[in-house]
């Protein structure tokens, strides 16, 4: 798990928020499907399961005790 934490951090350096995509020296490159499934483990292959969103949120955050979302974040 720290390794996947220190690799995270490390690529961050190179993404570009404007391109949403990671820049190097050779030019941009966006990660695909395949590369999130050998980076996360990620399950890219089932099917989606839209009923999931009908369901109410079991927990919610309650941001107003500790000054909205920028005390959150």
């Amino acid at each position: 798990m720290e390794r996947n934490k220190s690799l995270l951090i490390a690529s961050s350096y190179f993404w570009s928020d404007t391109l949403n995509a990671f820049v190097f020296g050779h030019g941009p490159a966006s990660p695909t499907l395949a590369d999130v499934l050998m980076l996360t483990g990620l399950d890219i292959s089932s099917g989606d399961d839209n009923h999931i969103y009908d369901r109410k949120p079991e927990r919610k955050v309650d941001t107003r005790k500790i000054g909205g979302w920028s005390g959150y974040i």
